[in-house]
């Protein structure tokens, strides 16, 4: 016989540079949404030209997504908040990886 657990939900808020993992205490669901991760962007500007510019760029966005996608791992659902392009770039990056692919994600742009 299987038994449905509860779905675990978060939010994350993000920009280029920071991300706020938003989500229940699952020992405590009563407690409501917390902040329960923060991760910032880490800078690695490479040397001079613009194709090594745009490989740190790159490099840049990949470490921040990672370390984004592997805080996210143990919720069911998740919805993406923020300015800009970034919440896009994000959800592209989570539907490429194997892990989210029965995830419902969904994002909204909001600047707050």
């Amino acid at each position: 016989m299987k038994t449905n657990s509860p779905k675990i939900f978060a939010g994350v808020w993000l920009d280029s540079q920071h991300a706020l993992i938003l989500a229940q205490n699952p020992e405590n669901r009563e407690e409501g949404y917390t902040i329960r991760n923060k991760v910032s962007s880490t800078e690695y500007h490479g040397g001079k030209g613009e194709h090594t510019s745009n490989n740190a760029d790159h490099a840049n966005n990949l470490k921040y997504f990672k370390s984004i996608a592997s805080l996210l791992l143990s919720y069911d659902e998740i919805l993406i908040l923020g300015p800009g392009k970034s919440q896009e770039q994000l959800i592209n990056f989570l539907y490429e990886d194997a892990h989210f692919q029965n995830k419902k994600i969904s994002i909204d742009n909001t600047k707050h």
